[in-house]
């Protein structure tokens, strides 16, 4: 399924993208292009992630709120509401962003950047869109007395619970699921876009997994409730959730992965942009929602720029435009 950038009347460039869209009880709902293909969920993992941490019961020992959950489960553009978040949650902790093993790179906020350049200063750990999740995985391990030196190694106990949640979740052998390391560090793990889909559905009828139904309603409601923080400032994901009030969780992962549950619905769509190019996603997830009646009408409106997203030069004249030619598949 191909989505095209458009530039004076002609295809420039072609995206190709594998959609799975998964009822909450496992059946593939439609879908379109090679459910098959094995890719890393990258960032949209983190709601999995977090399994471990509420279970364990974390953050009601130190007093965190779903708001901090949120910035568990987050891709955060380093606005000062997340730096803060972030920062506040290691001082609970006793903590601080030297034990972070994430890293620093450039926020995606550019007010945060400018201001960083200005003040002479590099983006430490604390600046990584990953430091909420990383922060949670610290919380974790002091609850649970566990080395914090290593959290972000695959030997590690808590790297070991969350693989073992994946492999139970995606309905997965562990020795057929690939083990990589993440942008910040920590494993990530492969899968085919329909294993993922399999995963992810738990999280559309959770009542009909009681093995993790609390964890995952609670991660879903936090992120739905708090979708500034699990993105921020114009970001897609955080928008479709302020779109439909927080009706749909949306998580969007590195190298073009995004994933949409809806929990009215019972329904779990993945996405995959084959080349990893990230500016296709919008389009197609919005045409993908609207051929799957997963989008109101003032919904839709809110979300219309990204229909079909507008390619401008440097002089911010509209010279293309990036469009979703959807063909879903039904499986019915």
């Amino acid at each position: 399924m191909p989505v095209r950038v458009t530039r004076g009347g002609i295809t420039e460039s072609i995206h190709e993208v594998y959609i799975v869209a998964m009822s909450g009880d496992g059946k593939k709902v439609a879908g379109c292009g090679d459910d098959g293909f094995v890719t890393f969920a990258r960032s949209s993992m983190k709601p999995i992630q977090a399994i471990p941490l509420v279970e364990s019961g974390a953050l009601e020992k130190y007093k965190f709120e779903d708001a901090d959950l949120a910035q568990c489960c987050a891709s955060h553009s380093s606005e000062n509401m997340h730096i803060e978040r972030v920062s506040n949650m290691l001082t609970k902790l006793e903590l601080d962003e030297s034990f972070l093993r994430c890293g620093g790179h450039q926020p995606h906020s550019e007010e945060t950047f400018y201001g960083l350049i200005r003040a002479g200063r590099r983006p430490t750990a604390l600046y990584s869109n990953c430091s909420g999740k990383h922060t949670g995985m610290l919380m974790y391990c002091r609850h649970k007395d566990l080395p914090l030196d290593s959290y972000h190694w695959i030997g590690h106990p808590l790297q070991q619970e969350i693989f073992s949640i994946l492999s139970e979740l995606s309905e997965s052998p562990p020795d057929t699921i690939t083990v990589g390391v993440d942008g910040c560090g920590v494993p990530a793990f492969a899968l085919t876009i329909r294993q993922w889909a399999t995963a992810f559905s738990k999280f559309a009828s959770p009542e009909s997994y009681p093995h993790h139904a609390a964890a995952m309603k609670r991660i879903s409601h936090a992120m739905r409730g708090y979708p500034e923080l699990v993105g921020g400032t114009g970001r897609f994901d955080t928008n479709l959730m302020l779109a439909t009030n927080g009706r749909l969780l949306a998580k969007g992962g590195a190298e073009g992965f995004f994933l949409v549950v809806d929990t009215d619905r019972e329904m779990t769509i993945v996405w995959k942009v084959r080349d990893g190019n990230a500016r296709a996603l919008p389009p197609v997830v919005i045409k993908t929602l609207i051929d799957l009646s997963l989008l109101r009408g003032e919904e839709h409106e809110r979300l219309d720029s990204y229909t079909a997203p507008i390619v401008q030069n440097t002089l911010a004249n509209p010279v293309g435009e990036i469009v979703a030619d959807v063909n879903l598949q039904w499986n019915l």
